[in-house]
């Protein structure tokens, strides 16, 4: 039996109560990070992402259900049209600043003496992965496709668009995870106290990364393999899976980086 591909009462039931908990888990997620804010003036970049990221989200939820419950997702083609647009430039841009702020963990780590812009791995690290990013980022809105037929919306995205996205997403996650994980274990404090904070750090960003990007993994997988979703079914794997810019990745986001990096923006492993 196939996927119904118009909404049923059931989807429709179960839609609404993901938008409201997606919404609320969003909402503690950012409001717990804001809350102990001192000085934004000192706030770290590593932490403008993290804010930026949960906003990106926030619109996402926001957009998708005023899509799929107020307009409906199945009224019309340029409903649908704009349902797989909202989709793409959520997800992409979300997993760009995920991407970045691997990448200011990094140089954080390292405790570099030399300044971003002087930094050779910083900036392999950042324009090493933004180019060819932006070139996976064209292929999928080149290869979309967003079908509209007997009052029943399909969308996704061509293999062609969807290989690279998966190879490079599992490439840049083990890469940066790795430059940030190999000098925290070389740590005095890691090597000699089995409760530190250092331990604690490399635990819940081998964990984070590992769930995330199993997650974003499978999510694709199984889209690239059913040739597109329904379009009410897809918005409900993304509010569910969040494999960047949703719920689910939102809250592992939250639970893998510290509780407090706001509160003291000079020590490195606080701010991570």
């Amino acid at each position: 039996m196939g996927l119904p591909m118009k909404e049923t009462r059931a989807g429709t039931v179960i839609s609404v109560i993901l938008s409201l908990l997606s919404m609320a888990t969003l909402s503690v997620c950012l409001s717990r990070r804001v809350q102990n804010v001192q000085n934004w003036s000192r706030l770290p970049l590593v932490c403008w992402l993290i804010l930026t990221i949960y906003v990106d989200s926030i619109l996402f939820v926001s957009g998708t259900a005023i899509i799929s419950q107020g307009f409906g997702i199945d009224t019309s083609a340029s409903i649908c049209s704009t349902a797989l647009l909202l989709c793409l430039s959520c997800y992409l841009t979300t997993k760009v600043f995920i991407y970045y702020f691997l990448v200011e963990r990094v140089y954080i780590i390292r405790r570099s003496s030399k300044s971003r812009l002087k930094d050779k791995l910083y900036l392999f690290n950042s324009f090493g992965m933004l180019v060819p990013y932006l070139v996976v980022i064209a292929l999928n809105f080149y290869f979309r496709f967003a079908d509209y037929e007997k009052d029943s919306c399909r969308i996704g995205m061509k293999r062609a668009a969807m290989i690279p996205l998966i190879a490079f997403d599992i490439l840049v996650n083990v890469y940066l995870t790795s430059l940030f994980l190999i000098p925290l274990r070389s740590l005095y404090s890691y090597r000699t106290n089995r409760g530190s904070q250092t331990r604690t750090v490399a635990l819940r960003t081998f964990i984070g990364s590992c769930c995330t990007l199993i997650s974003s993994v499978v999510n694709l997988t199984l889209v690239m393999a059913l040739g597109g979703e329904p379009g009410w079914i897809c918005l409900m794997c993304c509010n569910i899976d969040s494999n960047g810019p949703f719920p689910q990745s939102s809250l592992l986001f939250h639970l893998t980086t510290s509780c407090s990096p706001f509160q003291r923006p000079s020590p490195p492993l606080d701010n991570i």
